[in-house]
């Protein structure tokens, strides 16, 4: 296990910002993960746990104490019968493939969707109608003296959030229980969702996905639209002029002009639409 300096974060996040993390380990076994936690233990370290770095604004300061990164060196998954199991580095987009080469149905609307599984089911990520949550059948958990699981029963979730979030757990695999189908139509429907999220996604800048949960009975984007805000930029950060539900990377933004954009459209919304947007991607770091 290689634990390393002062790591740049911006090389792992997908907006492409944010300052050192103390200490960085990229682990490739369940055995790493228990020993990176047991090693944050011994040095009274804070833990932060990250995937493929999609859905997050770290800040300018950086990371206090050890981030442990659960990416591709800790992916892999096998089918038995409708039943995927994958562990959580795995990507969710390639793990929707996997099923549907298997003509096995429930992830098409995880197909574009850019994060970890692990990252997937610690917030119920979902996409076009659909999310991860009811489909696990099983979920191993990894803390630093114990390895457990939870059945279908045990694992309870909610609208990007799930019981990984509430007991602070890292999620190492999971079973997912899928449907038979026919492998051409289901690829027909994943081709159908990848052109929408090309149409109207701004897959060209570096962004971090939806910057906002969705709120009751609206949606996003028309709202900051309606507010006069789409394309309105703080340095380097931009709210999407194809989407205004993305603040994306024009080239030199800080995450202090992140999170500035963020604070300006929150205070807009509220103040012309009476609605509280609360952040979707997770900022993490030192203020």
């Amino acid at each position: 296990m290689n634990i390393l300096r002062d790591f740049p974060m911006k090389n792992v996040t997908s907006l492409g910002v944010g300052g050192p993390a103390d200490y960085f380990v990229k682990v490739k076994s369940k055995e790493d993960i228990q020993e990176a936690l047991q090693y944050a233990e011994q040095n009274n370290l804070p833990v932060t746990t990250i995937g493929y770095g999609s859905n997050l604004l770290v800040t300018d300061k950086g990371i206090r104490g050890l981030v442990i990164q659960i990416a591709d060196s800790f992916a892999s998954a096998n089918i038995n019968g409708s039943k995927l199991t994958a562990t959580s580095g795995c990507l969710l987009s390639c793990i929707s493939k996997f099923a549907a080469c298997h003509a096995l149905s429930g992830l098409e609307f995880a197909v574009g969707i850019p994060g970890s599984l692990g990252g997937a089911i610690y917030m119920n990520a979902g996409a076009y109608g659909g999310e991860i949550g009811p489909l696990v059948e099983n979920v191993v958990w990894i803390t630093s003296d114990k390895i457990g699981e939870w059945n279908r029963n045990e694992f309870y979730y909610s609208y990007r959030s799930s019981r990984a979030q509430q007991e602070k757990v890292i999620i190492a695999e999971a079973t997912l229980s899928l449907t038979p189908g026919d492998r051409e139509s289901i690829f027909a429907k994943m081709k159908e969702l990848q052109a929408q999220r090309i149409a109207k996604q701004p897959l060209e800048l570096p962004s971090a996905g939806s910057t906002f949960k969705r709120p009751p009975n609206a949606y996003v984007g028309p709202l900051i639209e309606k507010a006069n805000l789409k394309g309105y930029q703080i340095g380097g950060a931009q709210v999407s002029t194809k989407h205004a539900g993305f603040i994306v990377n024009t080239g030199d933004a800080t995450a202090q002009d992140v999170l500035d954009l963020i604070q300006l459209i929150q205070k807009t919304i509220k103040k012309d639409f009476g609605i509280e947007l609360e952040p979707e991607i997770r900022i993490i770091g030192e203020l």
